[in-house]
């Protein structure tokens, strides 16, 4: 049987030992029963390190007759990212990011996990145990990409992620930002982050939009920018934003802003750093504008008494941004299209959750009376 997925808390410990309020307890791997290994985590190590050599070595010699030697959980993730992820041309650097960190987080886990004792319950309880929220699915995902890819190679039959669940029912946990909020942050920021902030709100940015949205991307009276999350698998990501006089007059801002710079948003940094990612020393990073807005935002109290978890990121002025321009009158469609989004239902998961979104029901031009004489009434 396989041994029990890690916990943060249990870090550090031999493989199948475990702690909790100073009592170390073991797992029998093969059989997996537990067995009291007092207080003293010292001696509960020693005794687990010897367990773990006679119990493994008996189950290293049945995976070397079953052929499965080598087979490894670490084996599947690296093999995954190798040659399903990193190749991919369909995939955004930020997803391949995203995914490079979420498999060496499962390689850090349980990579030496031979892949014969990769089961369902497993699978459920390392997803229960180490992952919360949205985590929860997107670790899910991954690791039913990593076995999908082990079934492609012969090391496992079916995939025993498939049976875990898969929802856990996640509710957001990050608060909506609202137009006060909005208002309080804005009138403390410098001059490089309104512009930034202005270009989530009106044109619905988000931040890998607004640090690469330059000066010459305003052509035959349109701002044209790339959705980068979504150019690889979407022709919707290519968006050509008319110039309105809000926005002209943003921009004409932008130009006045000193240094001068190829990009719309820009300042003048601390320091002179090289940077591979960065092809002008005005040019900000995503981080940048995420980690200034974070500042800005603990000054605001009613943000500042959150749990980290529930306050709004920069991300949420896009949201903003879209909710009230429906409330201004522009239609979900168009708002859409100004998102660079492929569908109208990810449009609906911004516009919901700021507040109740009236449904606009047309009225009856008949009376009572000549509804009570339609035929079949």
């Amino acid at each position: 049987m396989a041994a029990r997925p890690r916990k943060r808390k249990n870090k550090g410990l031999e493989p199948n030992l475990y702690e909790r309020d100073g009592y170390y307890t073991y797992r029998r791997p093969d059989t997996g029963t537990w067995h009291g290994l007092g207080r003293d985590r010292a001696q509960a190590q020693d005794a687990a390190r010897i367990l773990n050599a006679r119990l493994n070595q008996g189950m290293d010699y049945v995976a070397r007759v079953m052929g499965e030697e080598g087979d490894t959980l670490g084996a599947a993730v690296k093999g995954w990212l190798a040659d399903w992820v990193e190749p991919d041309r369909k995939l955004s650097k930020w997803t391949k990011k995203a995914k490079r960190g979420r498999g060496n987080r499962l390689l850090e886990d349980a990579g030496s996990l031979p892949l014969s004792q990769l089961t369902t319950r497993w699978c459920a309880q390392y997803l229960d145990d180490n992952h919360q929220g949205s985590a929860y699915v997107q670790y899910r995902a991954v690791l039913s990409q990593v076995c999908q890819y082990a079934q492609t190679k012969g090391w496992l039959k079916s995939n025993p992620v498939d049976p875990t669940r898969s929802s856990n029912d996640y509710q957001k946990a990050r608060r909506r930002l609202t137009v006060e909020q909005f208002q309080a942050i804005y009138t403390q920021a410098p001059e490089w982050m309104r512009i930034a902030m202005e270009l989530g709100l009106l044109c619905l940015f988000g931040r890998a939009e607004a640090v690469t949205a330059r000066f010459d991307d305003v052509r035959d009276g349109r701002l044209h920018y790339i959705r980068q999350k979504t150019k690889e698998r979407s022709k919707t990501a290519y968006v050509a934003i008319e110039i309105t006089p809000p926005i002209e007059e943003l921009i004409r801002r932008a130009r006045a802003l000193q240094p001068m710079s190829p990009y719309i948003v820009h300042r003048h940094p601390e320091r002179m750093v090289k940077s591979a990612s960065k092809d002008h020393w005005t040019q900000l990073s995503g981080d940048q504008v995420s980690k200034e807005f974070a500042r800005l935002r603990e000054q605001v109290p009613s943000i500042a008494r959150l749990p980290d978890k529930a306050k709004p990121t920069f991300h949420e002025i896009r949201a903003l941004g879209s909710r009230l321009q429906e409330l201004a009158g522009t239609e979900v469609a168009d708002i859409q299209v100004l998102m660079g989004h492929a569908d109208a239902e990810m449009t609906e998961v911004y516009l919901d959750g700021h507040d109740i979104r009236w449904q606009q029901a047309k009225g009856t031009s008949l009376g009572m009376t000549e509804l009570l004489s339609k035929p079949g009434a």
